[in-house]
Parts: structure tokens; sequence; C-alpha cells
């Protein structure tokens, strides 16, 4: 009876001991995958400060400087929440390893009862004679074999109780080990969250700082904006008089009546080109390594600057001075020109029916009629007079201007 209890009593623990395993396969995953998503955003962050480095080192205060500001912050929040989520974890494993602890010291003290009752057993059949006595007395052959084959059980029942209290007091110690090690890392991790939350409110008075000083040139600002509508308006009549040839182009027999035929006649390996952009929605390449978007795609109200609407035809990229521009996707330059009223050149590169339009670039690598591949770098971004390398960013299917934020990678 007592080896079966023995089995039966294994077989729990194997059991136990297999959910216990997937369970920490899980949440040695989840640690891992949040380690992961912490080490990107103080690389973010990093990044980020260094674009603000360069930015100041113009005297006067731009609308650049809080757009990289306020990504910053929401990444700085983000990463607060991150290392937030780590702490519930931890203080999970801390709760759970506690109760393994209490379970292991309730299963090891049954185990050493168990143990106990085998030895005193085995000491009331201590000497051969009370074996032999003990199998004689069966009744028939049967009786005796039977009797024989659970002495043996006795035997090796002790042997492997004895080994069970020696793996369960290994594993209570080891537990008890983790415990502490799980502690000192929610210590650090508490650590970890106090320190950063202080860089966020020094970052918001930074941020207060820049708000005060933009308030005060709210003229400035508005003229400035005014300027760079008509700067976006010259650029989307450059980039349709461009569609326009290319329509004209696709299809000669048209007689340059643009109106009526609405869309570029595509060619099957042009038709090809153009599919396999459009089924890379949300994952083309960003058009620069490193960037912040500064302003986003459309018109809408400015987030801190109450009064103020901004416009624009596609997204603002800050990044760091001399940064290369690449290609988001293979195509033909169709476009190096420069327009008027806009510093520095574009570059438009036709990818079937998609175009995708860089400009503010102060020195372009390629001319127009190139084949162009994923990545490559075509030119470099221009830094400004207040500090400020800014990439603009467009994307159009056709006469239609597009959201670029829909098409990027996130």
């Amino acid at each position: 009876m007592t080896y079966y209890r023995f089995i039966l009593r294994w077989i729990f623990c194997l059991v136990i001991s297999i959910f216990f395993f997937q369970l920490s396969f899980s949440q040695t995953q989840k640690k891992k995958d949040l380690e992961n998503k912490k080490q990107e955003l103080q690389k973010e962050i990093e990044y980020k400060n260094k674009l603000l480095a360069e930015v100041k080192k113009n005297k006067n205060r731009s609308m650049i400087e809080l757009a990289i500001l306020n990504n910053k912050i929401a990444r700085q929040q983000e990463l607060i929440a991150t290392i937030g989520r780590e702490l519930e974890m931890i203080e999970g494993d801390i709760s759970e390893t506690q109760h393994n602890i209490r379970l292991k010291e309730t299963e090891l003290k049954i185990l050493k009862d168990d143990y106990a009752r085998i030895i005193f057993a085995s000491y009331k059949n201590r000497d051969s004679y009370s074996r032999l006595m003990f199998l004689f007395a069966s009744s028939d052959f049967g009786q005796a074999y039977q009797r024989i084959k659970y002495l043996q059980y006795y035997s090796e029942a002790r042997k492997k109780q004895a080994s069970l209290i020696e793996d369960n007091q290994r594993q209570l110690q080891t537990k008890k080990q983790e415990l502490e090690t799980k502690k000192e890392q929610q210590s650090k991790s508490l650590g970890e969250k106090e320190k950063e939350t202080g860089k966020l409110s020094v970052q918001k008075k930074d941020k207060e700082v820049v708000l005060t000083d933009l308030q005060s040139k709210e003229k400035d600002i508005r003229a400035d904006i005014k300027k760079k509508k008509e700067q976006a308006e010259k650029l989307r009549k450059a980039i349709e008089k461009v569609i326009d040839d290319q329509i004209k182009k696709s299809n000669p027999s048209s007689k340059g009546d643009t109106k009526e035929l609405k869309k570029i006649i595509l060619t099957p390996e042009e038709k090809e080109l153009s599919d396999n952009f459009e089924s890379n929605k949300g994952k083309l390449p960003w058009p620069l390594s490193e960037g912040v978007i500064t302003e986003s795609f459309g018109t809408h109200d400015h987030p801190d600057l109450p009064g103020i609407k901004v416009s624009n035809n596609g997204i603002n990229i800050g990044t760091n001075k001399g940064a290369n521009v690449r290609a988001v996707f293979n195509g033909t330059v169709v476009a190096v020109a420069s327009v008027g009223g806009l510093e520095g050149k574009v570059i438009i590169i036709k990818h079937g029916e998609y175009l995708s339009v860089y400009s503010n670039i102060e020195e372009a690598f390629v001319k127009s009629g190139e084949k162009i591949k994923t990545k490559q770098s075509v030119g470099k971004v221009l830094t400004d007079d207040k500090s400020a390398t800014e990439l603009h960013f467009e994307i159009w299917k056709g006469q239609a201007m597009l959201n670029p934020e829909s098409w990027i990678v996130k």
C-alpha cells in the first residue's frame, strides 16, 4: 500500500513540476519582451537627447524643439509604464515563489512523515528471522511470492523516498535563493522607476520653458506657418506637374489632355511594382535610418499652442545633422529639382502608380531616370539656420495625397 502511495505522490509531483515549468517559461518570455521594450525606449530617448542638443545650438526656440520634446516625454512615460509592468511581474513572481516555498515545505513534511513510517516498519522487521517468519507464515506459494515482492517494494520505496526528500530539500533551497534574487530585482526596478520619473519631471519643466518662449513669439510662429503653407502649395504644384508629365508620357495619344485621363497607364512591369508597393502598406522602411516625426499629416490644431492650426501634405521627420535619405521602395527617379521658395532640392521616385517625395534635401546622390533599390541612399538632409535637420516626406497615389504614417513601419 505504501509503495502505491509513493507512486501516486511521485506522479503528483511530476505534474506540478511540469505545470510550473510551463508557467515559468511563459513568465520568462514576458520578462524578456519587457526588457527588450525598455532597452528600445531608452535608446530612442538617448537619440532624442542627441537631436535636442543639436537644435539647442541655436538660441532661438523652435517648433521642432517642442515636437522632439513632446515625443521624448511620450517615450519617457511609456518607459515608466514599462518599468511599472516589469515591477508588477516581479511582485507576482515574488508572491508565486513564496507560495511555492510553502508548498515545498508542506510536501517535504509529508515526505518525511512517510519516510518515518517506512523506517519504523523496516525497524519492526529488521532481522532475517522476522522476515523468514513472515514468509513461512504464508498460506500457500502464491502468497509467499506476493510477500517477497512486498518486501522488495518496501526496500525500493524507502530508497526512492529518501531520494525524493533530498531533491525537495535542494529545490526548496533553490526557491529561497530565487526569492532573494527577485527581491533584489524589485529593489533595483523601484530605484529605476524613481530615477526615470525624476527625468520626466525635468523634461516637463524643459517643455514649459520652450512653450513660454514660443508663446511670446506667436506672431513669428504664425508668419512661419504661413510661409510653410505657401511652400507646401508650391511643392504640391510641382508634384502635380510631374504627375501630369508621367500621364502624358505613359499615353502619348492623349494629346496632353490629362483632365480626362486621371491616372498613369502602367506597363505590366510597372503594374507589378505598383501592386508590390501597395501590398507593403504599413511595412515600408523609414526614409531615414533614425528620426522623430515632428509634424504629422493633414490639418490639425497644434497640441500645445491654442488657436494655431498646422497643415501638412506629408510628414516631417527630425533627424541628426548629415543624415542620409533612403528610398522607401524600388522605383525610378522621375525628378530631382529645386522648387522656387523652398530650401534644398526635391527628389521624386515613381513606384508604378505611386510616388514617394523627399524634400529639404541638401545634396542629391541620384539623377532623373535612375533605377533605385529599397533603402538606397538618395541624398542628404539639409540643416537650416536654426540648427534643425528635418526631412519632409510625402506619398501619392496618382493625384491623391496619402498619409505616410500609414505606410511606413511603426
